[in-house]
Order: C-alpha cells, then structure tokens, then sequence
C-alpha cells in the first residue's frame, strides 16, 4: 500500500468511525420503523427524506467543495481564515432567502410530492431539515479542509446522539409517528450545526476584507456544481418518486427499506469521499500525482467491492432480524441496490478529475445525459417490476455515468 493510500486510508477510517456513529441513528430506527410504520408509511417518510437531501443540495451552493478546493489552493492561513468568514456569513444568508418561500409554499410541495396537499406540514420540517443540514454539512467542510477527522467524528457523535434521543422520545413518549422521525432528523444538524457556526465566528473573529471578490470565486466555482448534484441526486433518489407516480408508496417503502439494509456500503462509500477531495485536490499539484491518484483509486475500490458483497449475501439474515414480513420483499433489491453503490462510487471519483482541473461546467452536461436515462429506464421498467425494477434502472445508469466521467 503506498504512503497515499495510506493517508487516505487513515484519514477515511476516522471518517468511517463518525460516519458510522453518526448512521446509528438510522441503523438503530431501522427496526422501530419496521415495527411502527407501514411500507407505504415509511414510503412517504422515504419520500420526504430524499426530498430533504434534494433541497440541502440548493442550500449548500456547491461552497463545501469551493471552500476545501480554495483552502489547499493556499498555504496563507488569514486567507484562510477570510474564506472561512465569507461563506460562514454568507451562506446562511441566502439560504434563509430560499427557504422562506418555500415553507410558505408547502402546500405546493406536497401536491408535486405526493399529489396531495394533506402532507404540507411535513414538507415543512423538510425543509428545515435541509437548512439545518446545509449549515451543519458547511462547517463539517470546516473541518475536512485542515484533515480534523478527529473533531469530525465529534461533532458526528453529537449529531447523531441529539437526533436518536429525541426521535425516541417523539415517537415513543410523544406518539408523533412520521412527525415525530422527521423531527428527530431536524434536532440533530439544528442543535449542532446552528451552534457550532456562531460559536466559530464569535472565538476567531470575522475578516471580511475583500470579501466581495472571495464570494465571487468561490460561487463562480462553487454554482456550476450545483446542477451536476442535484442530477446526482436524481440519479440517487427520483426513483423514489417515480415509484410513486408508476407504482405507489407501497412500493416506495420496500425499496426504501432495502436501501436502508445496503447502508454500511453507504456509510464506507461516505467515509471515503469526505476523504478524497482533500487528497486529491493537494496530491494533483505534485509530481506524479494523477498516477498516484489512480493507484489508490483502485486500492479503495477493492474495499467498497467487497463490502457490497458481504451485504448483498447477508441480507435475508440482516432482514430477519431488523425487519418485519411487511418489509420481506426487500430482499430482492438489496443485492442491485449494493451494485449500483459500487459504481455510483467509482463515478464520483472519476469526476473529481473535472473538479481538479476547475472545469466544472463540463459536469451538468454529463448528469444530464445520465438523469434523462434513468428517467426513461425507470418508467420503462417500474410498470412492471416495481421496485425491482427501479434498482436495476438505478445499475444501467450509473454504469453509464462512470463510463462518460471516465471519458472524459
């Protein structure tokens, strides 16, 4: 193994450690979803969390990568510490301006989501959700810039613990049912994240010289990332509406559920991307960097591999204990949902080329071409095969994606 890998691997494993105490949360209420929810309840639940990771993706601007990509591009540390200023203040800003219509149009977006606008006051705590996260995930980057894994993990544990103790509460002193999960959802990024970014400010102070010109670059890179990931959001989650529009919240659920069983595969997957943009972004500068980069590429690869294989063949036992026979027909997602992990991920790293050399606007062209497939193969394929059909529409695409990001 080289020194690179190492370090990434180092860096990936603490990542892992606070990915993985964080994802306790969703591994602990797995099974208190299979035994309170219906399918189609935890499918509207389902439905709203992805709704969630689409809108966290608008409020957070692209500026968590520009803000990791900016902090290596300098060795300066008041530079440093005036990007940390700008986006700090920044970013809240706007996105206080984004979500404020749309709570106030919440009956709007349960009738797009559900068709139906009985739902709008969960749409609500979704969008919250979203803002909360934003800020939370923005001083994550915060953190991820100077390698601070450690710290990382912290706030991790602290995320995670607020929102598995108020879920329980909710749900279980409360009675709050899908209210209730939701809000555990919110407590966590809210009570960190709102927290630690003032906290931060008021400790090191705020520079603001030359801001102007610093918001400037960091969105002029930092925005043309933004609908390259929400087509990576499309090509993660608008199965999960389609399934609604082609089949029902039946169906939404089963496949929510099995992709819930593949979430170590996730949790790996996210411990070596919140790893990898630091890497690669300081290693490309140096001499026999981009072979460097490729090299452990593949070592890393291996590993996520082989933890989708252990999934997919431990499933029906991992089913037998944390789910209910309601949820029994996830087991037939779960060995295709666990492929499309693995090549969803060598996709992400192939990207992360276009993004070290700066030419970002290239990336919305190459998802546009891969959501408008999965578009099509999921409506040709959900009519029939319902949710099996939607993992396999899923597989067809990311293989696509990997192949043009690679091409390119």
């Amino acid at each position: 193994m080289t020194r690179s890998t190492t370090r990434v691997a180092r860096h990936a494993a603490t990542y892992a450690m606070g990915s993985v105490i964080g994802g306790i949360t969703r591994a602990v209420l797995l099974p208190v979803i299979a035994r309170t929810l219906a399918p189609a309840e935890y499918g509207v639940l389902n439905l709203l969390l992805s709704t969630v990771n689409l809108l966290h993706l608008v409020f957070e601007l692209g500026l968590v990568t520009a803000l990791i990509k900016f902090h290596n591009e300098t060795d300066d540390l008041q530079e440093r510490h005036r990007l940390r200023s700008v986006v700090f203040l920044f970013l809240p800003l706007l996105d206080v301006a984004m979500a404020v219509p749309l709570i106030l149009g919440r009956e709007f977006l349960s009738q797009a989501l559900f068709g139906t606008p009985v739902h709008a006051a969960l749409c609500a705590i979704a969008v919250m959700i979203a803002f909360s996260a934003a800020q939370f995930q923005l001083f994550l980057a915060h953190l991820r810039a100077d390698d601070r894994s450690s710290e990382f993990v912290l706030f991790m544990v602290m995320k995670g613990a607020v929102s598995l103790g108020v879920t329980l509460w909710l749900v279980f002193a409360l009675d709050l049912g899908l209210k209730g999960f939701l809000l555990g959802n919110l407590a966590g990024p809210a009570a960190v994240g709102l927290i630690a970014l003032p906290f931060w400010l008021l400790r090191s102070g705020v520079d603001l010289s030359g801001a102007a010109a610093r918001a400037r670059g960091l969105l002029r890179f930092g925005i043309p990332l933004v609908p390259a990931a929400l087509g990576l959001w499309a090509l993660g989650h608008l199965d999960v509406w389609l399934l609604r529009v082609f089949a029902d919240l039946q169906a939404v659920g089963v496949y929510g559920f099995g992709s819930e069983i593949c979430l170590p595969i996730g949790l790996l997957l996210t411990s070596i991307y919140l790893a990898w943009p630091s890497f690669a972004f300081s290693r490309a500068r140096e001499p026999g960097g981009p072979e460097d980069i490729a090299r452990t590429f593949r070592h890393l690869f291996v590993v996520l591999t082989g933890g989708a294989l252990a999934v997919a063949m431990l499933r029906r036992e991992a089913l037998a204990v944390i789910g209910t026979a309601e949820y029994a027909p996830s087991a037939a997602v779960i060995p295709v949902l666990a492929l499309a992990t693995v090549v969803y991920g060598a996709a992400q790293a192939f990207t992360s080329g276009l993004q070290i050399a700066g030419d970002t606007r290239r990336l919305p062209l190459l998802v546009l071409v891969a959501v408008l497939l999965n578009a099509g193969l999921n409506a040709l394929l959900i009519p029939s095969y319902r949710e099996v059909g939607a993992a396999w529409a899923t597989v067809a695409t990311n293989v696509a994606y990997s192949v043009l990001a690679l091409r390119e």
